[in-house]
Order: C-alpha cells, then sequence, then structure tokens
C-alpha cells in the first residue's frame, strides 16, 4: 500500500487504495475516486480527503519525524515556504524541498533532555520521600501530643473550677471579717481619731494662714511707724512684733538650744500627717504582721504591681525573676519576710494567694487551650494544606532568597515574601501566604504548582503588593527568577523537591511535563 502524504498512520486502514479504487470521507458523506485524494481540491465536508494539502483549511497534517516523535501543523501551512519546527523532517514542505531532515540531531538533543529531567525528577523523588517519611513522624508527634493535651484540659479545667470556687468563698469570709471587725471598738475609735486629724489639720492650716496674713500687716506697721506720732499703743504693739520675731541670743548654755532641738525633733511634719490620714485601716484588720513588715511590704509592692504589665506569654519566667529577687532583697535584709506575699492593702494575705493561684491556673489553661487549637489547625492542613501526603510540611516556615539587580527576594513558604534593597537595606512586604493554584482542582500536581501570596505593602499610587510564585520539580529548593509583568505584581520562579512526584504515581500532568 502506498503511503498518503500527511496522513496519521492510525487511519490508513481507511486511506487503502489496493481494495477499492473509491474514497469514502471518513464522515461518510461522500464517496470520491481515489485520484481525488491530496489533489489540492478540498472535496469532503470533513476535509478528509486533503491530509497532504494546504487546500482545506482546518485540516490536519501528519509529520512522521523519523528519529524523533511525531509532529502535526495545520493543513494551511503545508507548503507555505516556512519550515515549522513541529516537522523537523521538512515534510510540511514536500513540493519544494525547502527544508532539511534534522530529526536525528532534534530527537537526540530531545532525548538528552528527557534523561536530564527524568534524573532530576528520580533524584527530587527520593528528597521528597524524606520529607513524606518526616510528616509521617510529625503527624503522629501531633496526635499523640494533641491527646495528651486533651487530657492535661480536662484535668486543669477542674482545677481552675475548683481554685474559682475557693476563692470566692475565701473572698465572701474576707468580706464578712472586715464588716465584722469594722464594728470593733478599735477600728471606730481608729476612725474616731482619723477625723478628729483631719478636722484639726483644717484648724491649723486656717490659723496658719490667719497669722500670716497678722504677720504681715505688723511686718507692714513696724516698717512705717513714726515714733513722732507719740502713739502709745501701736508702739507697744511695734516693740512686741520685734520682741516676737527676735532671734533668740546665746547665753553660752547649752540647756535653752537642746530644748529648742528637742522641741524642732518633737514636731511632726505635713508628709507625716499626711501618711496618717491615708493608713489602710481595713489593711491592718486583715494582717498580723507587725509594722515594720508591713512598711517593707509596700517597698516590695512594685514588684508585684509589675504583674499586672507582664504579657501572658512570658508569665511564667516573669515569677521565677521575681520570687528569686525578693528572696535576695529578703536574705540581703533591704525588705522583710512579710514581703513574700502579694498584698494590696485591701485583700488578706490569705485571700491574695487564692487570687494568684487562680490567675496562675487560668494562665496554664489559656497555654493549653491555644496549644490545642494550633496542633489542631496543623494537622487539618496536613490532610489538603501540606499536600496529599503532607511533604509540604517539613518546608513550612524555610526560605529561599536570590539577588535581582538592586534588591534581594526573599520566599518563605507558607510565611511571607519580602524585598529588600541592597543599598540601604530598606524592605517592602510582598504578601503573605494566602493560597494554592485555585484555576486547578485540588490535591492534583497542577493545583501544588502555584503558589498566592497577598496583601502585601500598598504600592505607590498602584495596588497592594503580590506574588505570584510558580513552582517546578528540582533537587533543590531554590528561588531561580523574579519578574514584574505588571506594577506591584511579582512573579517567582522556584525549585522544589516537593513536586517531584514519582511517575509510577498515575499523574498524568507529571509525563506530560516531560
Amino acid at each position: 500500500m502506498t503511503p498518503v502524504q500527511g496522513l496519521n498512520p492510525s487511519l490508513a486502514s481507511k486511506y487503502d487504495h489496493s481494495a477499492s479504487v473509491n474514497f469514502t470521507c471518513l464522515d461518510g458523506s461522500h464517496i470520491i475516486p481515489f485520484s481525488a485524494v491530496n489533489d489540492d481540491y478540498c472535496d469532503c465536508p470533513d476535509e478528509s480527503d486533503e491530509p497532504g494539502t494546504s487546500a482545506c483549511p482546518t485540516g490536519v497534517f501528519y509529520c512522521e519525524n523519523e528519529g524523533h516523535i511525531p509532529g502535526r501543523v495545520l493543513s494551511s501551512r503545508v507548503n507555505d515556504g516556512i519550515c515549522d519546527p513541529e516537522c523537523c523532517d521538512g515534510s510540511d514542505e514536500w513540493a519544494t524541498g525547502a527544508c532539511p531532515n534534522k530529526c536525528a540531531e532534534i530527537g537526540q538533543e530531545y532525548r538528552r533532555q528527557v534523561e536530564a529531567e527524568m534524573k532530576t525528577r528520580k533524584t527530587g523523588a527520593r528528597i521528597r520521600s524524606t520529607y513524606i517519611k518526616w510528616a509521617q513522624g510529625e503527624r503522629k508527634r501531633l496526635q499523640l501530643d494533641l491527646e495528651t493535651k486533651r487530657k492535661e484540659l480536662e484535668v486543669k479545667e477542674v482545677e481552675v473550677e475548683k481554685s474559682r470556687i475557693a476563692l470566692e468563698t475565701m473572698e465572701a469570709k474576707s468580706k464578712q471579717e472586715i464588716e465584722k471587725r469594722k464594728k470593733s471598738p478599735l477600728f471606730l475609735s481608729l476612725l474616731t481619731h482619723r477625723l478628729a486629724l483631719s478636722r484639726l489639720r483644717s484648724r491649723v492650716s486656717r490659723a496658719e494662714k490667719e497669722l500670716e496674713a497678722l504677720h504681715g500687716i505688723l511686718e507692714d506697721l513696724s516698717k512705717g511707724y513714726n515714733p513722732n506720732y507719740q502713739d502709745m499703743a501701736v508702739k507697744a504693739a511695734v516693740v512686741g512684733y520685734e520682741e516676737l520675731t527676735k532671734p533668740p541670743e546665746p547665753t553660752g548654755s547649752t540647756d535653752d538650744s537642746s530644748d529648742y532641738t528637742e522641741e524642732l525633733e518633737e514636731e511632726i511634719g505635713d508628709r507625716e500627717l499626711d501618711e496618717l490620714e491615708r493608713k489602710d485601716l481595713e489593711g491592718i484588720l486583715l494582717t498580723d504582721i507587725s509594722e515594720s513588715d508591713w512598711e517593707t511590704e509596700e517597698e516590695a509592692g512594685l514588684l508585684w504591681k509589675i504583674d499586672e504589665y507582664i504579657p501572658e506569654s512570658i508569665y511564667e519566667s516573669w515569677e521565677v525573676v521575681r520570687d528569686a529577687s525578693i528572696d535576695w532583697l529578703v536574705r540581703l535584709g533591704i525588705i522583710g519576710k512579710g514581703s513574700k506575699g502579694k498584698t494590696d492593702g485591701v485583700d488578706a494575705p490569705h485571700v491574695t494567694a487564692a487570687r494568684e493561684k487562680h490567675r496562675n491556673l487560668n494562665n496554664e489553661l489559656t497555654k493549653l487551650q491555644n496549644d490545642i487549637k494550633s496542633s489542631s489547625e496543623t494537622l487539618e492542613k496536613m490532610g489538603l494544606g501540606f499536600g496529599p501526603e503532607a511533604e509540604w510540611k517539613k518546608l513550612d516556615g524555610t526560605c529561599v532568597d536570590t539577588v535581582a539587580g538592586d534588591y534581594t527576594y526573599e520566599l518563605c513558604f507558607f510565611g511571607r515574601a519580602s524585598q529588600k534593597s541592597n543599598k540601604d537595606s530598606s524592605s517592602n512586604h510582598l504578601g503573605t501566604f494566602g493560597e494554592w493554584n485555585t484555576s486547578a482542582e485540588p490535591a492534583t500536581y497542577d493545583y501544588y504548582t502555584r503558589q498566592v501570596y497577598k496583601n502585601g505593602a500598598k504600592c505607590w499610587n498602584g495596588p497592594m503588593r503580590s506574588v505570584t510564585v510558580d513552582m517546578t520539580c528540582g533537587t533543590t529548593n531554590a528561588l531561580l527568577q523574579i519578574s514584574e509583568p505588571e506594577k506591584c505584581e511579582y512573579r517567582f520562579k522556584v525549585t522544589t523537591p516537593a513536586l517531584c512526584w514519582p511517575l509510577d504515581s498515575g499523574e498524568q500532568t507529571v509525563k506530560e511535563e516531560l
């Protein structure tokens, strides 16, 4: 059987001239003489009678390309004087013979590339298998850890509830005790004395102001007094004022001066009076510690007040530092032993201790809840978000970078992408991980060939920066190429072993890549 120019060998039986003198169009619509096949005139509606000419506009010409892989071109490109790369054997220009057969050398180069690609994929697949093995261990560890923490959570919730009830009970009893002690004669006497002190200070303050005014009047009178007026009453007032304000003359005896010094020492200053007025009488009712310990508690209270500003994440570490500091202050005698318990001047020491215990247990409960949430989210991602076999989990947080022009670009898988200037070290946030390839079916090979990083720093007069990361199989995790096809919309080319799926996985896309 004579070969038909431009015909796909799989259709050769339909074009067997020895079996019939006529040719039936492949759609069965017409029967024409075999001489009309490839006569440069389109007879069949399905264009099947002209596989080797350009007569039919949408027909397909088959290039055998011996020594390489077969190719196809549109019939309209046959004998157009242009050597089409799909036909390395030059058969698309059979009428002119303008294109030489280059299939031997092209086929050899193609096979070399395929061999190199296969080698890369095999090596990458071995590395990927280590990622999978690590992920399996990590999944098992997380599951066991999650199970343990959930049991701990149940116990901790009971402890927190018990401490809450104990605290509320102590607070109620403490409140009752305060009310009871407030009715005691001693406490009522203290309140009466404090009220009397407050009123006395007010009267003294008014007297001091009046005395100061009188002093000013007499001072002016002393300076402006004219003895020629012979006003004995005025003269007596001036003489009396001068005697009153005259400093004492030294007599040679130390008794007078010592008496004066003692008198000064016995005077109570405003600061001490203020402290007496502000004294926490309820606090005195609630503690049996000595006055010296009470004072040192206020000094050490600064360390306790800092508690209110310590973040929960480092509170446990702060407690160790705080308690050690107080121990040393006690040993050095700077503060008393009473300082080791936190008091706020209202609660009894045992209530304060109960409140501290409840707070610590609550902190431990919150930490457990956060750990459980984090582990659960990670396990959920390992079902799809980190690949069909969780191989991408190994790369979570791994960073790759490259220098392009005046910038260093960095990509941290599942984290963020950034651009750093090599001149002044300034940097731009290009985006955080948002999604995989949404145009592909989840869990397929194509789904994992692209990542999108969104919501980067806003561009000047432009959009929020973003990065599309196109990935292929490679033996290393590497950032190879950077481009910016649109303003502030970047394109990264990355290789990674995580995409080196084995060829026996049945993934057609992998084979088509080769």
